[in-house]
């Protein structure tokens, strides 16, 4: 990770996020599907293709964990209506929109079902329909379930 990083992030980590990586481009996730596109859309002019996505969890999370995949409960998704081809395909491949295969498991929405779900998992404030965003226009996608900011920020090597 560098200064010049792309880091989607829940709005409440992002006033620390600036302070912390002043070069950085930070962008807090949002909960109307029309803004997620358009940020997401906004990135096409910068060269970095990698993003770091800090998700914020729902419920009490002791320790920051690594995401490995998400479930997009929520209903919505960023790739309904029209695409343009020439910015991604029409049907992305979800199965590994994070980097690495350890982690929890971030879930958008809820479902009865969850309680029979025998994977780490974690209800996350949003960030999810970033990531499909982010995916579809080929960037490469690290997230994290960030339990201590302050924590996670001082074990990043900038």
């Amino acid at each position: 990770m560098n200064q010049n990083s792309i880091i989607f992030c829940a709005p409440e980590f992002h006033n620390k996020l600036e302070y912390a990586l002043p070069g950085g481009t930070i962008v807090s996730y949002s909960n109307d599907i029309a803004v997620c596109k358009q940020q997401v859309a906004a990135l096409d002019s910068q060269d970095d293709r990698q993003v770091l996505l800090l998700f914020k969890g729902v419920h009490h999370i002791i320790l920051n964990q690594p995401v490995r995949d998400h479930i997009n409960l929520s209903k919505q998704n960023p790739l309904i209506g029209p695409v343009d081809l020439k910015k991604g395909p029409r049907f992305p491949d979800m199965s590994s929109v994070y980097e690495g295969k350890d982690g929890i498991i971030a879930v958008l929405g809820d479902d009865d079902d969850l309680k029979n779900f025998k994977e780490s998992w974690a209800h996350v404030t949003g960030g999810v329909w970033e990531a499909i965003a982010l995916k579809h226009r080929g960037y490469t996608v690290e997230g994290w379930i960030i339990a201590d900011l302050e924590k996670w920020i001082s074990s990043i090597n900038i």
